[in-house]
């Protein structure tokens, strides 16, 4: 499949080069015909890969089941909340987006009243001004269970139970515990040192990393 797709890539290298010049449809037929089932074929693999029961994307997140996070909040914030824009002017000052690569995609909030906290919000047109990201950074904040920084895996698992996935040895911390509501595209996702938490966001799920 991936061979097919470099022959398809190339076909279209081909068409986008001659496109240079003064397009001929009999002439460029074979590569706009490539390009047609280049754009099918990738349709296909990302539903495969992302949306189909067996696909990765589906066995990861299908490990655990989900656990109710309807309720958690930041501040009276919500993951998935949509934050209208005098909202944001009144309650939160703007931050610089330090990855370039999410520049285009969400913007950088904190709010104005101290309390330490880092909220995504998205600027892509198809769901602007929802709350996508929630970073807690502040030792007084609590999630709805009332779990806090320094709190240890056994304090996490008995608030939010047993429905887990276990990311030992991940590249930020000794060990993150996902807890994923489904029906409501929640993720609450808790890393820790020493057995101490050491990090806690909220995250719409279908933003969240794998």
């Amino acid at each position: 499949m991936i061979i097919l797709y470099l022959v398809l890539a190339i076909l279209c290298l081909m068409v986008a080069t001659a496109f240079y010049g003064k397009f001929n449809m009999k002439k460029h037929w074979i590569g706009v015909a490539a390009l047609v089932l280049l754009a099918g074929l990738m349709a296909v693999f990302f539903r495969q890969t992302f949306f189909v029961a067996g696909s990765p994307y589906y066995e990861i997140h299908k490990q655990v089941a989900s656990t109710d996070l309807s309720s958690e909040s930041v501040e009276g914030t919500k993951v998935n909340q949509v934050l209208d824009e005098k909202t944001q002017k009144k309650d939160f000052t703007s931050k610089p987006v330090t990855d370039k690569s999410l520049a285009k995609q969400i913007k950088v909030l904190v709010p104005k009243n101290g309390k330490k906290a880092t909220y995504w919000v998205s600027i892509e047109d198809a769901d602007k001004n929802r709350v996508i990201h929630i970073e807690y950074a502040s030792d007084n904040l609590k999630t709805g269970r009332g779990v806090g920084f320094g709190d240890s895996v056994d304090q996490v698992t008995k608030a939010y139970g047993s429905a887990y996935r276990d990311l030992t040895k991940s590249d930020r911390f000794e060990q993150e515990l996902v807890y994923e509501d489904k029906d409501n595209n929640i993720e609450l996702r808790f890393g820790f040192w020493n057995d101490k938490v050491e990090m806690i966001w909220l995250t719409s799920l279908d933003k969240a990393p794998i």
